[in-house]
């Protein structure tokens, strides 16, 4: 989380980081949406919490005041850990009863692992001049441990110090040690392609589609002998053949000479259709998700979900859960605290779970109960009773030799079905 030593360059400053959230967030509709369904669908898992205390349900249940939920916070971090593969929680104690666990921007972090400290410093960002909100000390023996938190007091230039903690959590980076790497470092220059593409497009049809170029001077005698006056009259023909900017014609004698290609010629449609599919894939989202078109929906949604999950949704989770559940447990004094992904509230898997389960249960592997805990339903009185298997009984009492089981007596005449029909009997009655 926090490194020592080996002092590499900044990866993700204040500015570069503002740029990529302008890039992918405001510049490429695609680039947006898919990083708004990364971060919705990270924020619809149920998490599972076990062997928490009271204080640290509360903090899970209802992390501060702006993101009321677990839910919104998953949402923040998520788009901080796309944009610029950091994300930084500050864990305030200052009240032991009633811990707050926020989120803080990435771009207004400073870190000087020198003096192994750690800076939150939005001022520095908005106006220029250093003046850091909160300041973490770190443990250089204990990397990621949190040995101090300073807040400054409002209307003075002093700090308090505070009990709290504070986590980054770091998507690796190769180049750097400080920084993570988020997804969308891969598609700047698709991002750009894109923005660039679209623009041209804009630009093609605000401009009514009129295609750009030159235009030849008339075929003249004595082009130097023309006198001011001359050239004077010149442009006012030109320019009474204009309307709204828009040459409707030519002075007699002169061409004009295209210098623009044409959509077809560019083929710039499928240029765009190419650089949606590059975002979408580069950020791990299902072009079907997005409604691209040639793409179908029902069955083919059902199996992105699953694949989404598998890929992306679940390997994600578990490391964001991870981190939150290390640092908490330290932090907070719960070493039995368990965070896990609860797969029995995920729609898109129950008809993967029904089937599983109903599997086991048709083997006679499972008890009631142990049938509806696999299905995310509470526990009964009377169903720690192992489920019954058709057949089951009569194989049960033939092997213990009790009784033979009860056999259907045969009759004489043997079922007509139809022409050249085969009632399985003995040879001698089939028809």
């Amino acid at each position: 989380m926090f490194s020592t030593g080996g002092l590499s360059n900044v990866w993700t400053d204040e500015e570069n980081f503002t740029s990529r959230a302008k890039q992918l967030l405001y510049k490429c509709p695609v680039s947006r949406r898919c990083l708004e369904i990364r971060a919705e669908k990270l924020a619809s898992i149920t998490i599972k919490i076990e062997g928490a205390s009271k204080a640290t349900k509360k903090v899970l249940s209802q992390p501060n005041f702006r993101d009321r939920t677990m839910s919104n916070l998953l949402r923040v971090m998520e788009t901080d850990l796309g944009i610029g593969g950091d994300d930084w929680l500050f864990l305030n104690k200052e009240i032991s009863s009633r811990p707050i666990l926020e989120s803080l921007r990435p771009d207004f972090m400073y870190q000087e692992p020198e003096r192994n400290r750690i800076f939150y410093d939005p001022s520095k960002r908005l106006t220029g001049t250093s003046k850091p909100e909160l300041i973490f000390t770190m443990d250089p023996d204990d990397f990621g441990r949190t040995q101090m938190v300073e807040r400054l007091i409002q209307g003075s230039n002093a700090y308090e110090v505070i009990d709290g903690a504070v986590l980054q959590i770091s998507i690796y980076n190769p180049l750097s040690a400080l920084q993570g790497s988020g997804a969308g470092d891969a598609i700047l220059a698709d991002v750009s392609a894109y923005a660039a593409a679209t623009k041209l497009m804009y630009a093609r049809f605000a401009n009514g589609g009129r295609k750009a170029g030159w235009i030849t001077l008339p075929e003249m005698e004595n082009l130097e002998d023309m006198t001011d006056d001359d050239w004077a009259k010149l442009r006012d023909t030109m320019s009474r053949l204009r309307d709204d900017d828009e040459l409707k014609g030519l002075v007699a004698g002169s061409n004009f000479i295209e210098n623009q290609m044409t959509f077809a010629e560019l083929d710039i449609v499928e240029v765009v259709k190419a650089l949606e599919r590059r975002i979408a894939m580069a950020l791990g989202v299902q072009p079907v998700m997005l409604g691209f078109e040639g793409e179908t929906t029902g069955m083919n949604m059902r199996t992105a979900d699953r694949t989404f999950y598998t890929g992306w949704l679940k390997p994600r989770a578990e490391f964001i859960l991870g981190h939150l559940q290390a640092f908490l447990a330290e932090e907070m004094g719960d070493p039995k605290l368990s965070l896990t992904i609860d797969e029995t509230q995920l729609p898109y898997l129950q008809d993967d779970k029904l089937e599983q389960v109903d599997k086991m249960a048709g083997r006679g592997a499972l008890t009631f109960n142990e049938y509806r805990e696999s299905m995310g339903w509470p526990p009964v009185e009377w169903g720690n009773v192992p489920i019954p298997v058709a057949g089951a009984g009569e194989a049960l009492a033939t092997s213990s030799g009790d009784k033979e089981p009860q056999q259907q007596p045969e009759t004489a005449k043997p079922r007509v079905v139809g022409h050249n029909a085969d009632t399985s009997r003995r040879s001698d009655q089939r028809a």
